[in-house]
């Protein structure tokens, strides 16, 4: 009896220790569940991160102070554009609770459609504070645009200089056509406009004056005009190749930015196939310019852009861009074919090697209000280089910083290359290796493992 007792207290208590075993795993694991609930990460492993928004789109959904709707007539017969459509909204929303959004069937919902204006399957209708913006392509890109748009609420004026043989931003040309820079400019806001004559002044209206690769010079009054727009509380973006435009020149040293007229050589970081004198921006002053993450841009024939002391008054200048520590400025600029160009000291300029410099003009209320930016290549954003590595990021976060609109730096999603250039960038080094690795290396490995086992096979045979 005892010791039918003593068991039978036994088993109660296993059962009991068991139930609490039980009731403490399900408590961790609606722990976990509401963690993972309250803090949702996902993994992308795909190659073009296709599952996740780009720098660009995060941190405009994140800009948004007030609430946006955004209603999507889609086509029921398409069901894989419908959940693409779905996952790209919910991305947004995961960015931002001021992100709201509704999936309509266009064909149930002819009264609604009609009130929107729509007629189009997977058309999109954005809305905050009583303002609509159509969507006609509900893509990342356009629905970024769509909340830039929502966010700055009027557009800016970019102003492109085309009266000098400037790159034109309507010209589709790959090397002197500036018309894919002008168009990502167009979806961040800004409407674009072409001056081919400056003398009579710059509209009080323009937020950036943009002037790419002049290759003849200005005039006295078009300086002037310059000089007034500037220090009107303009901003600028100058791509300036070297020994071009005198007088313009003389202006940028006026406010304390000088052209060097030499070549920076690039030669370890090189791209394959590729010659010494296309030299990548290696880093960049944070404070200036703040660090997105973007791929490294590249400057063909760039010159060094350097500081000196303004003969003006109230500004304010600081290098933010620079090559590598192993590049350098060819003073003589003389290239030999099939030469490889060294560093001559006490004639050269070592690196790191400054390309791009920033003016800040104090306004005539003696406000810290001009911005002028300097870059010392005429060329990365063409048509044919814009597309390689990140020569649009930099093109466009210059252009903001030098229209005073930094809270539009960011890097956005990869564009396909143009011309004869590749989505896989290598620099000449590292082809080297990949050449010397897949190609000698692992077929001698291979070769000399299956001939060590053969002989091994024949020794225990022979044995």
């Amino acid at each position: 009896m005892a010791g039918g007792r003593v068991r039978i207290r036994s088993t109660g208590a296993h059962y009991a220790w068991l139930g609490l075993e039980i009731a403490l795993v399900g408590i961790i694991c609606l722990l976990v569940l509401a963690i993972a609930w309250s803090r949702n990460v996902t993994l992308d492993m795909t190659p073009t991160r296709e599952h996740t928004l780009s720098d660009q789109a995060q941190r405009t959904a994140r800009r948004l102070e007030r609430d946006v709707k955004i209603t999507v007539f889609y086509n029921s017969q398409e069901q894989g554009k419908v959940r693409e459509i779905k996952d790209t909204l919910r991305r947004f929303a995961d960015q931002s609770s001021h992100i709201e959004f509704r999936m309509v069937d266009l064909d149930r919902s002819p009264l609604l459609a009609n009130q929107y204006g729509i007629v189009n399957y997977n058309t999109g209708v954005i809305e905050s504070d009583g303002r609509r913006l159509l969507v006609r392509d509900l893509n990342e890109d356009e629905l970024t645009a769509g909340l830039i748009k929502i966010i700055e609420g009027g557009q800016r004026v970019a102003v492109f200089a085309v009266g000098h043989g400037e790159n034109d931003p309507t010209n589709p040309d790959p090397r002197s056509g500036l018309s894919q820079a002008a168009k990502a400019l167009e979806a961040e806001n800004y409407r674009i406009e072409r001056m081919a004559d400056l003398r009579g002044g710059i509209p009080d209206e323009v937020s950036l004056l943009v002037v790419a690769n002049p290759r003849s010079d200005f005039t006295e009054s078009e300086i002037a005009a310059v000089s007034s727009y500037l220090e009107g509380g303009g901003g600028a973006l100058f791509l300036v190749e070297a020994g071009s435009s005198p007088r313009l020149a003389a202006l940028l040293r006026e406010f304390g930015i000088e052209q060097g007229n030499d070549l920076v050589v690039d030669e370890r970081n090189r791209l394959f196939f590729a010659d010494s004198f296309a030299p990548q921006v290696a880093f960049f002053n944070d404070q200036i310019l703040p660090y997105t993450g973007a791929p490294p841009a590249v400057l063909p024939l760039a010159q060094s852009i350097l500081p000196i002391d303004p003969s003006r008054q109230g500004v304010q200048v600081a290098p933010f861009a620079f090559t590598g520590t192993d590049t350098w400025a060819d003073k003589d600029r003389l290239v030999v074919e099939g030469v490889v160009p060294t560093f001559k000291e006490g004639v050269d300029l070592p690196g790191p090697v400054p390309v791009a410099a920033i003016a800040r003009i104090a306004g005539r209320d003696d406000a810290t209000s001009g911005s002028l930016v300097v870059v010392g290549d005429g060329e990365f954003a063409s048509n044919l280089y814009v597309g390689t590595l990140g020569n649009r990021d930099l093109f466009l976060n210059l252009a903001h910083l030098a229209g005073r609109a930094e809270a539009l730096i960011a890097t956005r999603r990869e564009m396909l290359p143009g011309g004869t250039f590749s989505r896989l960038h290598l620099t000449a080094p590292q082809a080297r290796t990949l050449f010397w690795v897949s190609v000698v290396l692992l077929p001698l490995t291979m070769l000399l493992l299956g001939g060590a086992i053969g002989w091994r096979r024949r020794a225990r045979s022979a044995g």
